[in-house]
């Protein structure tokens, strides 16, 4: 596409659209305006904007900005991409795979940001114009309709090492609650707990219908039904151990006393509840610098093809709500 084609779309001069386009006070706002929305619309803008105040524009799609877990990578990522001289806009989709799929089209499409990082279900996502995109957790089927680099939070390596932890400990018997967005961790906990002798007892696992501290309450309430309560409960995340820890205050279970409880995610507040919280760790900070320096590869260098996934490890983070068996 030549200068020559834009500016026999908009119908005035090569030498007007060359001077739009190197910020030139001479052409008006509003023709300017006309011959940019006609090069982005030609797929060229990119090639002949020349002004010095452009800045790259990263689209974030995330499930939710609620959560601290969500909520910290935004910010992470937001900070990481500012100091990389681009701005971002935030999209939230709910967990839900045609909304991240018509946000990433109007992403891409509409406003034509320069790249996109997304968490959540890319299943519906289809990206034949290689637009930059880099994803945390990749998908359970071996395709890669995205086009993208992957990076994966290694929550089955973590669930491995922390039910080593607890059988080192001395307990036999392994509790979960969870929520629905959270039943593949309830998953690689099974997984983990045979691969270390360990029983998997149904009647300790817990699915709530609600979320974060809520369903804490909820699911320890449920399982303090049973004759005997686990040596251990896992939560699908630290909120909700917040609230199993705050419902077994209220029926004068003690922890870790009575029975140990244990999050995953790590976020600031584990420190400061009553019982501090043990919690599979995920190093946050590192996989946030590692999403943004894979996408802005892929950025300069459109012919990158590579689609790789990068593991990202946990570690168990030891406080006072995990103790050994008495």
């Amino acid at each position: 596409m030549t200068l020559k084609k834009i500016a026999e779309a908009v119908g005035c001069s090569v030498a007007t659209v060359s001077k739009a386009f190197s910020g030139s006070t001479e052409i008006s706002e509003t023709v300017t305006e006309k011959i940019f929305e006609k090069a982005r619309e030609l797929g060229c803008y990119d090639k002949y904007y020349k002004g010095k105040t452009r800045r790259k524009i990263i689209g974030l799609l995330f499930p939710e900005a609620a959560s601290e877990f969500y909520g910290r990578q935004i910010d992470m990522l937001e900070r990481e991409i500012y100091e990389r001289g681009a701005d971002t806009v935030v999209g939230i989709t709910r967990f839900n795979a045609e909304r991240t799929a018509r946000l990433f089209n109007s992403f891409a499409f509409g406003m034509r940001v320069d790249g996109i990082i997304l968490s959540g279900d890319v299943s519906l996502i289809r990206n034949p114009d290689q637009i930059p995109l880099v994803c945390f957790h990749k998908p359970q089927n071996k395709k890669n309709p995205a086009n993208a680099d992957y990076l994966s939070i290694d929550y089955k390596g973590g669930l491995l090492k922390l039910c080593e932890l607890i059988k080192e400990y001395g307990h036999t018997n392994v509790g979960f609650i969870g929520e629905p967005y959270t039943k593949y961790k309830m998953i690689h906990l099974c997984e983990a707990l045979r691969k270390c002798g360990l029983p998997v007892r149904e009647n300790f696992f817990y699915i709530s219908k609600h979320r974060f501290a809520e369903a804490g309450e909820d699911g320890f309430a449920h399982l303090a039904k049973e004759k005997v309560l686990p040596d251990v409960i896992v939560t699908g995340y630290d909120q909700i151990a917040f609230g199993a820890i705050r419902c077994a205050k209220k029926m004068g279970i003690r922890v870790p006393e009575d029975v140990s409880i244990v999050g995953i995610d790590d976020i600031t507040a584990t420190d400061f509840i009553d019982v501090p919280l043990t919690s599979l760790h995920v190093h946050t900070e590192s996989a946030c610098k590692t999403v943004v320096d894979l996408l802005f590869k892929r950025i300069d260098n459109r012919n990158y093809r590579e689609n790789r996934e990068f593991i990202i490890p946990l570690s168990v983070n030891m406080r006072e709500s995990l103790a050994k068996k008495r």
